[in-house]
């Protein structure tokens, strides 16, 4: 998109919880939520600077993976046989 930006610093938090007990079996880790903190330096104008990271924010597949449900599929094998979790 041909935009100058000059300088770019980032802060990102990701807020943890873990529930349930290890010895019980119901530990669920969870990630309720992150935080980004940007600031951007461009001496081009606002607008096409805007769209570059509008783009960059919604071409982030680590941000499409925690925002949107994502499907893990498992496999695990265990001396040699497969592991069920279920």
């Amino acid at each position: 998109m041909k935009v100058n930006i000059g300088k770019v610093s980032a802060h990102i938090a990701v807020h943890f919880d873990l529930t349930g007990s290890v010895l019980g079996g119901t530990i669920q880790a969870g990630a309720p939520k992150v935080v980004t903190s940007y600031v951007v330096e461009s001496t081009d104008d606002r607008a096409k600077v805007a769209a570059v990271l509008k783009n960059a924010r919604n071409g982030c597949w680590v941000r499409a993976a925690v925002a949107n449900p994502t499907p893990f599929e498992d496999t695990l094998t265990l001396n040699g046989e497969t592991f069920n979790f279920d």
